[in-house]
């Protein structure tokens, strides 16, 4: 299928969260020439290996491509022109109807490659997001290796997240970790900013050699840990984000009165739902506080108490707990997200009660991975739904 609507394609990455896309296009313009690109393709198939990949909530007129209700798919959108995006693409949803025809007419290939292509899209699907920690956890898991350049934060999170991470490292830099031994600030450098923008840019491992040395870790380990690191601090950062500003998110989820007719069954099932999404919302936010505090504490071990070796420990099972918060906060991410999508340049918000029951669907369904939310069974509720809508007729 052509979707003109993707037009706005060559600014995806500028905008796009490292959560919801996943910019192969723009990969290949940056890595295509290296050698590490070339060995270790995410897809061996070249039409897939410069396709973007999007996280997408799924709009009324899309439902009926799927044969079972989901509020979320994956979309795999091949450009017209991968050297002007604003032509468009084609597009498929993975797990529509019809799928495997569709990847047979873009792939056309039945090898052992061709095998591992559909399997790694299958892991992607499955995904809640596309956070490249997580991502890689769970390719690495499936024998899938990468190059290092796939899991690279987009540019729109990297530009947010670096006062962050100047923050965080600055401990580290007063410490003169540079071959001098000198502190940053005699050379007239701002030293911390410098270790931030390396860190981001994954170019950090020549400059840390003595860090590397402290912690007693050979090199191809020194640079997983440095992985993990700044996986540490991209999980750390979306928290701090999320809890600014998820206090008002659901406030208006809680107290948002449905625009029109809504029967008082239904608002009922809305108040307990709605309840058990605060609470479950809350309940998966402190929880990844309490993992990045283990992180917290490993670090200090590095920088105030003269105990690197438990940052080195740390930084070795750091992939281990990708998973459980990258799916907390990707389904997080995704509530605050769509709730000021949807609520933004309304100075009167309006949702009528069958939108305002899908929405909380969606996001009940989503935190039911970790907190099961109680609401009303989706049959029931279409059922109800149905009647709404008679009865305003």
């Amino acid at each position: 299928m052509i979707d003109r609507s993707i037009r706005k394609l060559d600014k995806i990455n500028d905008t796009g969260s490292s959560m919801r896309v996943l910019d192969l296009v723009k990969i290949n313009k940056v890595h295509g020439d290296t050698e590490s690109y070339k060995k270790q393709p995410l897809f061996h198939s070249r039409i897939l290996n410069q396709s973007i990949i999007i996280k997408h909530r799924l709009r009324a007129n899309e439902l009926e491509m799927f044969e079972t209700p989901r509020a979320v798919a994956t979309k795999l959108v091949i450009p017209i022109d991968r050297n002007d995006l604003r032509s468009g693409g084609q597009y498929l949803f993975l797990g529509q109807k019809g799928e495997q025809a569709a990847i047979d007419m873009v792939m056309n290939d039945q090898s052992v490659a061709g095998a591992r292509d559909r399997r790694t899209l299958a892991i992607l699907d499955a995904l809640p997001s596309f956070d490249p920690f997580l991502v890689r956890e769970h390719l690495r898991r499936d024998g899938v290796i990468p190059a290092a350049c796939y899991f690279e934060i987009s540019s729109a999170d990297s530009a947010r997240m670096l006062a962050f991470v100047r923050g965080e490292v600055a401990p580290l830099s007063h410490r003169s970790l540079g071959r001098s031994g000198r502190p940053a600030a005699a050379s007239g450098v701002d030293g911390t900013a410098d270790l931030a923008q390396k860190l981001m840019a994954n170019d950090l491992l020549d400059e840390m050699e003595p860090l590397r040395v402290a912690l007693q870790m050979p090199p191809r380990q020194f640079a997983d840990g440095i992985f993990a690191w700044r996986g540490m601090l991209y999980y750390k950062w979306v928290c701090s984000e999320l809890r600014e500003q998820m206090p008002d998110v659901i406030s208006e989820i809680r107290t948002l009165k449905p625009y029109g007719y809504c029967d008082q069954q239904t608002l009922e099932g809305l108040a307990v739902a709605r309840r058990g999404i605060a609470e479950a919302a809350n309940r998966s936010l402190q929880k990844s506080l309490d993992i990045l505090h283990i992180y917290d504490r490993a670090f200090s071990g590095l920088t105030e108490r003269s105990k690197p070796l438990e940052f080195r420990d740390f930084l070795i099972e750091a992939p281990q707990l990708f998973t459980e918060l990258g799916e907390m906060l990707s389904v997080l991410h995704h509530v605050v997200s769509f709730w000021h999508y949807r609520t933004a340049n309304s100075l009167v918000v309006r949702i009528t009660a069958d939108e305002l029951c899908d929405i909380v669907a969606d996001f009940a369904e989503g935190l039911a991975l970790s907190c099961p939310v109680p609401f009303v069974p989706g049959a029931e509720a279409q059922g109800r739904r149905s009647n709404l809508r008679q009865s305003a007729a």
